[in-house]
């Protein structure tokens, strides 16, 4: 029996900048109070225009680099994950981000700032309430050796695998459960990460302009660049981040225990999606079954 918990938003409005980690320039992220039922919206400013782009699967139009939501047309929003892992975080379900840029900031490469940043605005408990999502039977997705599958759950935890050719990445596992207090303290802190060959060759095309040691782990073909880490395992840590960020993408709370390996951006909206299919389709057989008389259902069979 999923017990429904009630809707929050945030009780304040509050403004974030930062850096944006591909141009390199100033982002100004305002997060507002919002009525139940608004879900997350952002709305992009771009001169006078003031565009309107929800979160939601629907509306996810790249998993490359990053998570990036459009409206259908050239308007995006991109790296959006980790300010939703902090969203999730908190059980917010309805609030609305402004942004003058493509790009949500990249703070200090983790979800903490926003985590902060919405607590301090502090968070209003709503009327209306909503259903987590709960699945009855294993949902899973491949690509090649690396797979993603939700198995069902009581509770939300995780079972996360990296295997990079890099003698600091092979083989890196981590397993927890995944309340508010755990994510708040051992995931949303951990920032992202990349290789230092990659970073220059990506600023080589004009991408990944903001992204410095003050933003990011970077990796150097046998350690780190960074002088100190958060974790002794902060890379497998912020995949969890990204993986929790991107199914926040639902726009509903969730339970399972996911089991990951070597999954990225693109396998978690994937996953995301298949969710989502059997979870409406359970819901779907669930009212019908109450609200359809059995005799007018043989009917229908016949």
């Amino acid at each position: 029996m999923v017990t429904a918990i009630h809707r929050k938003t945030i009780q304040n409005s509050i403004t974030l900048k930062g850096i944006g980690v591909h141009s390199g320039k100033m982002v100004t992220l305002r997060l507002h109070p919002a009525e139940a039922n608004t879900g997350l919206i952002f709305y992009l400013y771009k001169g006078t225009q003031k565009i309107r782009i929800p979160v939601s699967l629907d509306h996810v139009v790249d998993t490359s680099n990053a998570t990036t939501i459009g409206d259908g047309s050239s308007n995006r929003v991109q790296t959006i994950e980790h300010l939703l892992a902090a969203v999730h975080t908190l059980g917010i379900t309805d609030c609305i981000f402004e942004i003058d840029s493509v790009e949500v900031p990249i703070m200090d490469g983790s979800s903490l700032p926003f985590w902060e940043g919405i607590r301090s605005a502090g968070i209003r408990v709503l009327d209306e309430t909503i259903e987590p999502i709960t699945i009855a039977n294993p949902i899973w997705v491949v690509d090649g050796d690396k797979y993603l599958v939700m198995l069902p759950s009581d509770e939300l935890k995780v079972t996360y695998s990296i295997d990079f050719n890099h003698p600091l990445l092979r083989g890196q596992s981590y397993t927890t459960t995944l309340d508010e207090s755990i994510l708040g303290t051992d995931i949303l802190p951990a920032r992202t990460f990349g290789f230092l060959k990659d970073v220059e060759a990506l600023q080589a095309r004009g991408l990944a302009m903001g992204g410095s040691l003050d933003n990011a782990v970077v990796l150097t073909d046998d350690g780190y660049l960074n002088e100190t880490l958060r974790y002794d395992n902060e890379c497998v840590r912020h995949k969890i981040l990204d993986l929790i960020g991107d199914l926040a993408v639902m726009g509903r709370p969730f339970r399972g225990h996911l089991i990951a390996s070597k999954a990225g951006h693109a396998l978690d909206i994937s996953l995301a999606k298949c969710i989502m299919s059997q979870v409406t389709g359970n819901e779907l057989t669930q009212f019908k079954s109450k609200r359809i008389p059995l005799f007018a259902k043989k009917q229908a069979v016949r």
